[in-house]
């Protein structure tokens, strides 16, 4: 090696330096849409009476909501968009329970009415 070779190169640190800002600029983009995603389901879930039919799924999903909130605040937006992705399939678990109860209680009103009719159905059979 020459003695030229040995020369400090006051580039080199420089551009490492740079290149290893400019990838550390694209871990990612803030995950506003899976945010606002989240967000909605949430809100969707909490006005089908979320907290009445699945309280454990509505208080998971607002958990994981304040956690991606706070990793969007630390910029650690591949943590936010995860947590924002749970908070949506909890809360949309909590609109299908909601559902599901919902379709239940219509379904044993229903049963009712069948075995009202049926017990009218029967007296009329008997008085004729």
């Amino acid at each position: 090696m020459t003695h030229e070779s040995l020369q400090f190169n006051p580039f080199k640190p420089l551009l490492l330096l740079s290149i290893a800002f400019l990838l550390g600029g694209c871990a990612g983009n803030p995950p506003n849409d899976k945010m606002a995603t989240a967000q909605q389901s949430f809100n969707q879930a909490n006005a089908d009476e979320g907290d009445r039919y699945a309280p454990l799924e509505m208080r998971v999903a607002q958990e994981k909501l304040s956690k991606a909130h706070a990793e969007m605040h630390d910029e650690d937006y591949e943590e936010a968009a995860a947590l924002a992705d749970e908070a949506m399939i909890n809360a949309k678990l909590a609109s299908a329970k909601v559902n599901a109860a919902r379709s239940t209680a219509k379904l044993e009103e229903l049963k009712k009415s069948i075995s009202s009719l049926r017990h009218e159905i029967g007296a009329q059979r008997q008085m004729q």
